[in-house]
């Protein structure tokens, strides 16, 4: 049976069995339109292909749009027991892309009982491109084009931990813009494309590159910060990073209908990024500290909230040693649900032809683990 949660990754409305087109295609040529039987929406199935002749005579659909927006879907995504999506903003060169590829190669090889399966054909692409890039070639990736409306990559995680006779499944939307979008958000088709992501996400990724802080640039060699770099910047980070999260805000408010003085009730997971550039550091983490571990969340196959919250007051406790006050102020002011988090994709700074040594992702799955926790996936420890 269909689920009646369901939504469209790309306009974000309720999706029904009745709500999208289903098309048979046994070439380009020959590409025609299957319409739904009674049967088909009393049971809950896709229909299949009843037309004489046609190669893909008796078999169930494969393509999919929405009859609101227009955009393909994959059939199956009707068919989840959960909907997750989230969405990843920050300012330009904070490291939004090397974090995704990193993240879905860990939840992929975790060792957690969880099978993860694009469901089109562009998240395959850009996942397998991103990934033999950095796991293979071992290149840092460029940023992602700015200016450019951006595709949410659409996944299914199968719960392999269920021995039933059916596997929960749950679908996994991730929306990553560019960053030059994120930090200058203003009224154009583009803008309303990335604001309806924010307000639909159920959680937002608010990435914080430590490398654009004035502090930081004075204690580690210049060595590292241009290889860490992915762009040059000559702006400062506190002002970019405080305006795009009051940005950030005002759309969901406006588009949600939520008023000026209350908190947003969506959780906003902050995301230190490049930690292992820091520790150069004299005024960095200390050697014991919490954050510098290994993440229990995987081997405990739950969300270990302890050390979640350690980390969270390690970084709080940093980033107000660095001067960034106005930034925590700001995302607390505006989010009901805030928890932060230190990760590093590569595990060490790249050299500065921005080749990449073994790459070792430290602490990358903690902010997913927290969002899967608060949806009752995983259990919190």
């Amino acid at each position: 049976m269909f689920s009646k949660s369901a939504v469209c990754p790309h306009c974000l409305r309720k999706l029904t069995l009745s709500g999208m087109k289903f098309f048979c295609v046994p070439d380009e040529d020959s590409r025609h339109e299957v319409h739904l039987s009674l049967l088909n929406k009393i049971k809950g199935r896709l229909p299949v292909c009843k037309r004489k002749f046609c190669r893909n005579n008796g078999l169930t659909i494969r393509e999919a749009v929405c009859r609101k927006c227009g955009e393909s879907l994959p059939p199956q995504i009707l068919f989840h027991d959960k909907f997750l999506s989230f969405c990843a903003v920050g300012v330009s060169g904070a490291g939004k892309s090397s974090y995704m590829t990193t993240l879905l190669h860990e939840l992929k090889y975790s060792g957690l009982p969880w099978v993860l399966q694009a469901m089109d054909v562009e998240t395959t692409r850009l996942a397998q491109m991103n990934e033999q890039h950095v796991y293979e070639d071992r290149q840092c990736l460029h940023g992602t084009t700015a200016g450019v409306s951006p595709r949410p990559q659409l996944w299914t995680i199968l719960d392999n931990s269920n021995k039933g006779e059916k596997i929960p499944t749950y679908s996994l939307t991730i929306y990553d813009g560019a960053g030059e979008d994120c930090e200058h958000i203003d009224y154009t088709p583009l803008d309303s494309k990335i604001s309806l992501y924010l307000s639909g996400a159920k959680m937002l990724l608010i990435m914080f590159d430590p490398l654009l802080l004035a502090n930081v640039r004075g204690e580690i060699s210049n060595e590292t910060l241009n290889a860490s770099m992915a762009t040059e910047r000559q702006t400062s980070a506190p002002a970019n990073m405080v305006s795009m999260v009051n940005n950030l805000a005002n759309y969901i408010r406006r588009n949600c209908n939520i008023p000026p003085g209350k908190r947003i009730d969506r959780r906003a997971a902050v995301v230190l990024t490049k930690i292992d550039a820091l520790t150069e550091m004299l005024n960095g983490f200390a050697s014991g500290s919490t954050i510098l571990k290994e993440s229990p969340h995987v081997q405990s196959r739950g969300f270990v909230n302890s050390d979640s919250e350690m980390v969270d007051l390690e970084i709080r406790d940093w980033l107000t040693r660095q001067g960034e006050t106005a930034f925590l102020g700001a995302i607390d002011a505006n989010f009901k649900d805030v928890r932060v988090f230190g990760v590093s994709s590569f595990g060490r700074p790249p050299d500065l032809r921005k080749h990449l040594a073994k790459v070792r992702p430290h602490r990358v799955l903690d902010p997913l683990m927290w969002m899967l926790a608060g949806e009752g996936i995983i259990p919190t420890l």
